[in-house]
């Protein structure tokens, strides 16, 4: 009897980096237009300030609507996935966050867009983990570092297309026009129904065997050599599932340990990136930079932070995932300490910025590889969707607090070195928590991997 192959060592074959780069850019056009619909309250904040007569504090909590949303989306998004299926429930999440994005469009209060950014704002959280978690598992494993930070990089380009949009759409249309243009996924979320196959791993692991291995072969006939006459079940290796309570698993002993790191980490990067990301612009504002001139400083920011991002994948597919955590905080340390001293303290705001947004969205990233390799397929997505819920709330009160010290009368400036407490805290729970490596081995064998001791 010939030996099976797992689902990895079949893509891993001539001609599979096609497809897995295929699956990056369609799931990856999602994240794009989901980063547009999160990030386009940051450029619309001064003007939606100006016309409702909004303090400090109520400006900063219009970037926070949303992510109380996010927190529901992100948090029950990945037990539906991991119940019934990554595809489906991505879709659907796409399509809720653009339709209840255009209402905005016609609201005149505070309260209605609060109601309306909160309410898109389940899907907005929905679609982050769903779309790391596919693409992982669909990943080549010596690339899969890049393949996970690339996805969370379109979030960021969405960021940058945001950007662009507000500086042309509006000083000519004004910013309602904005949360129209965040209705057109919709449309792409239909698309991508008939483009995007489901997790063959998930199928595999859920015993829906002939539609996994029917993907497969779809996926293989377009491979340099394919196999002739393609694969049956009885060839692919499959590692049992285990019967499993997703929330409570990822704190059971196996899991407590890393599942807490992770938590730790994310929190503290997800603050640091959403809250200096959202107060940019009007700090920029305030401080008497022209709006386009704010957006566009802010808008180099997210694409630095592109940058950054794809960073965060390749050099922990070549040094490791924990060092690049390391060298993230590092790095993201400095950046606030250029940025206070240098950027606003000596008027470089223009250099401070491209090395702030490289930096914080590196350190952004790090934790992604790193959470997609600690939990087995039965219970990714739901680690995943924990993950980011968890990051979200770090990224709901920061602006709110950032918004408070402002007003209080505190600059913005010294709001950025108060950041280096949690960076450090960072690099401690990295170290002591985290701390086993994961980088290079199979999606399958993570789902056997075993933890080191409490």
């Amino acid at each position: 009897m010939a030996a099976k192959v797992s689902v990895s060592e079949i893509l891993e074959q001539p001609g599979g980096m096609r497809f897995s780069i295929r699956m990056l850019v369609f799931v990856g056009l999602a994240m794009m237009f989901d980063g547009f619909d999160f990030m386009i309250v940051s450029f619309t904040m001064p003007q939606i300030a100006a016309e409702m007569e909004l303090g400090l504090i109520a400006t900063g909590s219009l970037a926070s609507f949303s992510l109380i949303g996010m927190l529901v989306g992100g948090f029950f998004s990945g037990y539906l996935a991991d119940r019934f299926g990554r595809k489906h429930v991505l879709n659907v999440s796409i399509m809720i966050y653009s339709v209840l994005t255009v209402p905005i469009f016609f609201v005149n209060s505070y309260d209605l867009f609060a109601l309306c950014r909160i309410f898109s704002g389940v899907g907005v959280g929905a679609v982050i983990p769903l779309s790391v978690t596919l693409v992982s598992e669909y990943a080549p494993k010596s690339h899969r570092g890049a393949f996970v930070t690339l996805t969370k990089m379109f979030m960021m380009l969405g960021w940058v297309v945001a950007g662009l949009t507000a500086m042309y759409v509006v000083p000519h249309f004004g910013w309602r026009l904005c949360y129209l243009i965040g209705g057109f996924p919709f449309l792409y979320g239909i698309t991508m129904y008939f483009l995007v196959p489901e997790s063959v791993q998930w199928l595999m692991r859920k015993g829906r065997t002939e539609e996994a291995v029917a993907i497969i072969n779809r996926i293989a006939s377009r491979f340099d050599h394919p196999k002739p006459g393609g694969y049956v079940a009885e060839d692919i290796a499959v590692t049992p599932a285990e019967p499993r309570g997703q929330l409570r698993e990822l704190l059971s002993p196996r899991y407590r340990r890393v599942t807490i790191g992770i938590w730790l980490v994310a929190f503290t990067t997800c603050a640091l990136s959403y809250g200096l990301t959202n107060w940019l612009p009007t700090v920029l504002v305030n401080s008497g930079y022209t709006v386009s001139s704010s957006y566009g400083l802010t808008t180099l920011m997210n694409a630095l932070g592109c940058v950054g991002a794809v960073c965060a994948g390749v050099v922990a597919d070549r040094i490791g995932r924990i060092r690049s955590t390391y060298l993230a905080i590092a790095l993201a340390a400095l950046s606030v300490v250029v940025t206070a001293f240098v950027g606003l303290g000596a008027g470089l705001m223009v250099p401070a910025v491209i090395f702030m947004g490289f930096a914080i969205n590196y350190a952004y990233t790090t934790p992604q590889p790193i959470t997609i390799e600690s939990y087995p397929t039965e219970i990714r997505a739901t680690g995943q969707a924990c993950v980011t819920t968890v990051a979200r709330i770090g990224g709901l009160v920061i602006p709110i607090i950032i918004g408070g010290a402002l007003q209080s009368g505190s600059t913005f400036a010294t709001v950025l070195l108060v950041f280096l407490v949690p960076l450090a805290l960072a690099a401690v729970f990295t170290r002591f928590l985290i701390r086993d490596e994961t980088n290079g081995i199979p999606i399958e064998e993570l789902d056997t991997h075993a933890y080191k001791s409490e």
